[in-house]
């Protein structure tokens, strides 16, 4: 198969905000055995199937961008008639501004917390006096979105960090990208790197590709497999199916696996997802 080639479409960055304006975007994609289907991957990990426009010979897809990120990577991923999938080439777009504002937390003074925090003069001990608080380092400018300045850590009560495997698992604990405190490159290597963060209890069922199994996320980052699709409605009502979100198996090991959920009654998502207060409260002791 030809490899699918985007129409390019580019927006301004505006740093902080959301955009909530779809945007359509279009691929070319052909095959001598024919193409089955597209799908349009945004930040590898978001799917939106894409539709055959037949008077302009390509699959087009509409995508609103709905989290903050000063890049994010698109692809068509193509299928053709006998099977066989090709990527298309990666393109970066940058966010446009939002027409509404994003949504905010808030600090005891009852104002929205700052997007950043510059800590860059801080002790590490002030720092971690912090947490739960969200680092990074400062970007020299001009990077592109897999420059290490741009990895988001949680820093820990005890000094460690921990990288979130995904913004799925990101967006489980925070609404937004914001209150990141701004620290050097050498207080980031001072502290030492934990383990993965793993998904809020109670937010969301994940799975893994190969594993034909749902399981429900409890604290600590216990997971129990969910039976049976009654538990699952049982769970988390009658959308239960649009709760469940992929992990990588390069994540698998991050978790312990509990016992089976046979009943509904054996899981309180409310109580689970009210059992932390914080990521320190989900690291195992």
């Amino acid at each position: 198969m030809r490899e699918g080639s985007f129409q390019e479409r580019w927006y301004n960055l505006v740093k902080n905000s959301l955009t909530s304006v779809p945007a359509t975007f279009s691929a070319t994609a052909s095959d001598p055995s024919g193409v089955a289907n597209c799908t349009l991957l945004v930040s590898s990990i978001y799917e939106t199937p894409m539709t055959y426009n037949a008077d302009l010979g390509r699959w087009e897809a509409t995508y609103t961008f709905t989290t903050i990120r000063s890049a994010n990577s698109i692809r068509a991923v193509c299928l053709d008639s006998l099977g066989n999938e090709t990527k298309g080439p990666s393109k970066i777009i940058e966010v446009a501004n939002a027409p509404i504002e994003a949504p905010h937390s808030y600090g005891d003074d009852g104002l929205p917390l700052p997007a950043e925090v510059d800590a860059t003069a801080w002790s590490e001990a002030e720092v971690v006096a912090a947490s739960p608080v969200l680092i990074k380092t400062v970007c020299p400018g001009g990077e592109d979105f897999t420059h290490p300045c741009r990895t988001v850590y949680f820093l820990d009560n005890t000094g460690k960090r921990h990288a979130f495997p995904n913004e799925k698992a990101y967006f489980t604990w925070y609404a937004a990208f914001e209150n990141i405190h701004l620290i050097t490159n050498a207080m980031m290597a001072s502290f030492t790197l934990g383990g993965n963060v793993r998904y809020h209890p109670g937010m969301k069922m994940i799975k893994f590709p190969t594993v034909n199994k749902v399981y429900a996320v409890a604290r600590y980052g216990v997971l129990r497999p969910i039976a049976s699709e009654e538990v699952a409605r049982g769970l988390y009502g009658d959308n239960w199916n649009q709760q469940i979100d992929d992990v990588s198996e390069a994540f698998y090991s991050n978790y312990i696996f509990g016992d089976e959920l046979t009943h509904a009654i054996g899981f309180d998502v409310i109580a689970q997802r009210g059992s932390v207060s914080s990521i320190n409260d989900n690291i195992l002791p």
